[in-house]
């Protein structure tokens, strides 16, 4: 994908914590001319406001409609996190997309794509400057221990050997100033984060785009070779004590120690390692709230 020099992206000054970042509606038309022709046959679907970009794609895709292709909302009155939180959308403020892509690969391989993802999203972000972000298990990236986007993966389609996925991506461009997370978590935005490029919402939601498509391409062929990047961008959570909160009320306390090939979080817990996945393991950092940032 090639972008033009002027006036899409180039340095800023920044000013205290916060900088302008233009402000502007999605123009479905100005995002088709920046992504690669032909790259979403399933089309590019732009809604001023819906349910949930992903409950729209997977009700899209039991209908048939053929992957791949994306859901674009500015306003998602339903918007959901993982484990069924509510994912705060409110209008003409940040990026709510869902890309449903095609894999030839079992169900259960897809256990790192929202890692991956995490990864793609990082590095869309470090493609207009914000270089600070990291990546939180299992699907949020964050800047200083504050929120600025999630991730959510849900499969349909399933057979022996392939699925479908839909990946729902929220990202904080310009929160408003007084949006309060419902879980009181700290969040911050592309708005506020410190010296970025100056890019408004349809570049980098062309952007995000071509970074979570190139994620798969990769992720089909070669998935594990994926594992050392999510690692290095994970690194900020490693050797980190955390409280681990089991569907089953239980409470834990351990520390870090990485992920497995499977997408698994590894803790040291009294001594000896324990292995934890997405389904049964919420996590945020010891000693205050801010950890798991705020629009899950």
């Amino acid at each position: 994908m090639q972008y033009a020099d002027s006036g899409i992206l180039h340095r800023c000054l920044c000013y205290k914590s916060s900088i302008v970042v233009m402000a502007n509606e999605i123009d479905k038309e100005i995002v088709l001319r920046l992504i690669q022709e032909g790259l979403f046959p399933g089309g590019v679907h732009l809604f001023d406001s819906i349910d949930s970009t992903n409950d729209w794609s997977l009700a899209e895709l039991k209908q048939g409609r053929e992957p791949a292709f994306v859901c674009i909302a500015d306003h998602q009155s339903k918007g959901r996190g993982r484990r069924g939180r509510h994912w705060l959308s409110p209008p003409a403020a940040n990026i709510y997309c869902s890309l449903s892509w095609h894999f030839e690969l079992p169900v259960d391989r897809l256990g790192l794509l929202s890692l991956a993802q995490g990864v793609a999203l990082i590095k869309a972000l470090d493609r207009i400057g914000i270089n600070n972000a990291w990546l939180k298990w299992p699907n949020d990236v964050l800047i200083n221990d504050e929120k600025i986007a999630g991730i959510l993966i849900e499969t349909s389609g399933v057979r022996a050997n392939s699925c479908n996925a839909v990946i729902g991506i929220g990202l904080n461009y310009r929160m408003p100033e007084n949006i309060m997370p419902e879980s009181g978590m700290r969040w911050t935005d592309v708005a506020h984060s410190n010296c970025v490029v100056r890019a408004d919402r349809n570049n980098l939601l062309a952007i995000l785009l071509d970074e979570a498509v190139s994620m798969c391409r990769l992720y089909q062929h070669k998935a594990g070779a994926i594992l050392s990047d999510i690692k290095a961008d994970l690194d900020a959570l490693n050797s980190r004590e955390v409280s681990l909160h089991l569907d089953n009320g239980d409470q834990l306390t351990g520390t870090v120690i990485g992920v497995n090939e499977r997408g698994e979080l590894r803790v040291l817990i009294d001594g000896n390692e324990r292995i934890f996945n997405s389904a049964d393991v919420s996590l945020k950092k010891l000693g205050n709230s801010t950890g798991a940032g705020g629009l899950c």
